[in-house]
């Protein structure tokens, strides 16, 4: 049986109607600053990190938000308080997203709330590392149910409920492109597979006017960043000091430091947008690059290739990088 979903409504300012001369009646007042106005969004596993992010920023932005939790309510009811302060109408409802059953009473008491739906970003996942040798059916199975089999019935629903003209957002990640990352194969996997869907629900959404694009996300300063950013850089361990990490990564930005959930929320908001009528199909690789690496005022730029030799360069210049800047690390420790 499905869980039951939960209905918590904040408060919220409502934006007073004006007269205009040219239009019998009130007509409400376009803000260029928050072109969403009237829209609505669900964001899954928005209580916390970069699904908070996105929804702090597309309720800025004027939408009214469906704040997805797995668990902590409390942190869901946070993000609808700041949402109400932004004059942004939100409700917080449960769902385990693993579960189809779930996710679809999520989109039915959010449609029932606000009476249409016209933004669905699917953001629920996890992050596993394991050695191949030791992945179980078990984990296996935890992994793919929610970050690919999730995200393909959020995908589903999206299309059965979404205005005409909405937007569909998956979650993929840096990790489904990149290579050379030990023990990542199964969270990978689960990602590679996101924007598998995503390249074809965006052919079958055309008919409804619905784009479907992912956000691929990677040095994110988050809760799972803390507790997993180590495993990213060679030679790296468990209690690693976090600074050294930041560090590390930031220099393998153009823009010298790590991303933050309000980084996304803003690459997503474009993706909304009515300039991102015409962005479909697509990843936008939002995180560090590994087309354009930079050590020591040294900059590779990788160049579209399918050649054997720019294919290899590609997938191995960020796992360089990151070997590079450790061993640099050492010989200043060693001194």
């Amino acid at each position: 049986m499905a869980p039951s979903a939960t209905l918590d409504v904040a408060p919220s300012n409502d934006v007073e109607a004006t007269t205009s001369p040219l239009v019998d009646g009130p007509v409400s007042p376009y803000d260029p600053a928050r072109p969403l106005a009237g829209k609505v969004a669900l964001i899954t596993g928005s209580g916390r990190g970069i699904g908070r992010g996105i929804a702090i920023e597309l309720g800025r932005r004027g939408a009214n938000v469906v704040v997805n939790y797995g668990s902590s309510s409390k942190a869901a009811e946070e993000v609808v308080a700041e949402l109400a302060k932004l004059g942004s109408k939100s409700i917080a409802l449960q769902a385990d997203i693993s579960n189809p059953a779930a996710v679809s009473e999520l989109f039915e008491k959010a449609v029932e709330h606000f009476g249409h739906l016209d933004i669905v970003v699917s953001n629920s996942g996890m992050e596993v590392w394991c050695p191949e040798v030791e992945v179980t059916p078990e984990l296996f199975d935890k992994v793919f149910n929610l970050n690919c089999r999730g995200q393909f019935f959020v995908a589903q629903q999206g299309l059965k409920h979404c205005s005409r003209g909405g937007r569909i957002i998956l979650t993929s990640s840096i990790a489904a492109s990149i290579g050379g990352i030990p023990n990542h194969a199964l969270y990978a996997g689960s990602k590679a597979a996101v924007e598998g869907f995503t390249r074809a629900f965006a052919v079958d959404c055309g008919e409804k006017g619905i784009t479907v694009n992912a956000i691929a996300p990677g040095g994110v300063k988050t809760d799972m960043y803390d507790e997993n950013s180590w495993h990213y850089v060679p030679g790296g361990y468990k209690g690693m000091p976090m600074e050294i990490i930041d560090a590390g990564l930031a220099k393998m930005c153009p823009l010298k430091r790590v991303g933050t959930p309000a980084d996304i929320g803003k690459a997503v908001f474009t993706l909304c947008s009515e300039e991102g009528e015409w962005i479909n199909g697509t990843s936008l690789f939002s995180s560090f690059s590994n087309k354009i690496h930079q050590t020591d005022g040294v900059t590779a730029q990788v160049k579209s290739s399918n050649s054997p030799v720019a294919m290899l360069f590609r997938d191995i210049q960020l796992p360089l990088g990151l070997l590079a800047w450790d061993m640099r690390h050492k010989q200043l420790n060693a001194v």
